[in-house]
């Protein structure tokens, strides 16, 4: 796509793109998801995504490669690519919702009953943890370092302990789970992350799983990373444009899911009064052909 082509469409998602300054009630679709004409060109979504490289962070997404039962999947693909390098933003990190995915990759036991609050934090922790450092391996690096020279070892005894206090404390994302930035909603992280687990894998070898409602907190805790995210340091002085999901066949059954469950956390948020998240999403308005094919059938 040429430079001219490039500023073009971002020229036409330009005005969508501020950061939401305030909560809104109702949340209305040109706030957090618009929708391009069906008609336009089927390459207008990647053009756009090209516009946008080194503007927001973004990611491109086509809802015909996961099922409904992979909604989780789904938002993995979104976080990996709205995690990548963007020149000028800070790295964004999504460790809520990476404790939510730790939670939900296999059923919880809840047999016994310490063993079962000890279960949520190590599956956590296993996921987001920053890799330890003992004191043998502190020393080891500075006396490493200092065979170079002593200030070279001074600047590598503050490196690391840079490098260790730069993971704020896997607790702080842990215990968002049990208050969710809701005053009037606190409970211990465990009881939320229970729900979560028992709506991801339900008791009884025929039981089904409350996709819905796994899917909701999986959102819910996408959107706070986000608006946590803009909420402080470098994110939070200037005027950064939203982060951006583009979704191919956005009306594949999956996402026309992903949309109404993230229209329904929206509204909810909204509703308590919180700050909406820094997050839009653009559609293509188009289905995938398999699913027109079976549609024509019924």
């Amino acid at each position: 796509m040429s430079a001219t082509t490039a500023q073009h469409e971002f020229a036409k998602i330009r005005p969508h793109l501020d950061t939401p300054t305030a909560p809104s009630t109702p949340v209305g679709p040109t706030l957090h998801d618009v929708e391009i004409p069906s008609s336009a060109p089927e390459t207008l979504l990647a053009d756009i995504a090209a516009a946008l490289n080194g503007k927001a962070p973004h990611a491109l997404i086509d809802c015909a490669d996961f099922t409904v039962d992979e909604l989780p999947e789904l938002l993995a693909t979104a976080k990996t690519g709205l995690e990548r390098p963007c020149e000028h933003y800070p790295r964004l990190w999504f460790r809520r919702l990476e404790v939510g995915f730790a939670v939900i990759a296999e059923r919880i036991d809840n047999t016994y009953g310490l063993a079962y609050s000890r279960a949520f934090r190590t599956a956590a922790r296993q996921t987001i943890a920053p890799p330890l450092l003992t004191q043998q391996k502190k020393e080891g690096i500075v006396a490493l370092l200092a065979q170079i020279g002593p200030r070279v070892a001074l600047a590598g005894a503050f490196a690391v302990s840079v490098m260790q206090r730069r993971y704020p404390s896997l607790y702080d994302f842990y215990k968002w789970w049990g208050h969710r930035d809701r005053p009037g909603d606190v409970t211990v992280p465990e009881a939320r992350l229970s729900e979560l687990n028992h709506h991801a894998h339900p008791p009884g070898a025929n039981a089904t799983p409350n996709r819905r409602e796994r899917d909701r907190l999986l959102i819910e805790a996408m959107l706070a990373d986000l608006r946590h995210a803009y909420g402080r340091g470098r994110l939070a002085k200037h005027q950064w444009y939203r982060s951006v999901i583009l979704l191919r066949h956005s009306h594949a059954r999956t996402g026309s899911i992903l949309r109404e469950r993230l229209r329904s956390v929206l509204a909810e948020l909204a509703a308590e009064g919180l700050a909406p998240p820094p997050l839009l999403v653009i559609g293509d308005g188009l289905r995938p052909p398999s699913e027109s094919v079976e549609g024509s059938r019924t």
